[in-house]
């Protein structure tokens, strides 16, 4: 969990923190991610890394979920239409592709969504009270992004096939 003393950090000490853990997420697994790598780039104490973390988990947690918000900007759906899960999708793809965000997303699924998921609760991984539709939707669309992420080369397929599920519970 974040702590207080970092979300209380000054702007630019609390950028500078957090553009060193994006660099090292995108870089390393969680499992080769190093403190020291972190306080360097960062220019901090190693101490004062644990004050604002409880740990590398808790600071890959910190850096997925701030990636997320500014990516997923935007998007929630109140009911099910296949073209707008479509069109999020391709958007999400297209801006994950242009943002800084790009290396972490790949390793995120590369080596670190295993990690991340066992520490979810089982009501945040199944989404027990999400309609049939979405929770399909939201499956299909998630899967699209992590083969696209995956192998690039063949987006347009995944994209495709998207299209194509979501045509089939429309």
């Amino acid at each position: 969990m974040v702590k207080a003393t970092f979300e209380n950090l000054k702007a630019e000490k609390k950028e500078r923190v957090t553009q060193a853990l994006l660099h090292e997420f995108s870089a390393y697994p969680l499992e080769r991610a190093q403190v020291a790598r972190i306080v360097k780039e960062a220019g901090i104490a190693r101490g004062a890394f644990y004050k604002y973390f409880d740990g590398l988990p808790d600071a890959y947690a910190y850096t997925l979920k701030t990636a997320l918000v500014h990516l997923h900007a935007g998007f929630s759906p109140k009911s099910f239409d296949g073209e707008e899960i479509y069109r999020a999708t391709w958007d999400f793809l297209k801006q994950v592709k242009d943002s800084e965000y790009y290396d972490l997303a790949r390793m995120h699924y590369v080596a670190n969504e295993a990690a991340v998921k066992e520490k979810q609760p089982a009501s945040l991984r199944c989404q027990r009270k999400l309609p049939a539709k979405m929770w399909a939707a939201m499956l299909f669309s998630h899967e699209t992004i992590r083969c696209a992420l995956l192998d690039p080369d063949h987006a347009d397929e995944y994209l495709k096939r998207l299209k194509e599920a979501l045509a089939l519970i429309e």
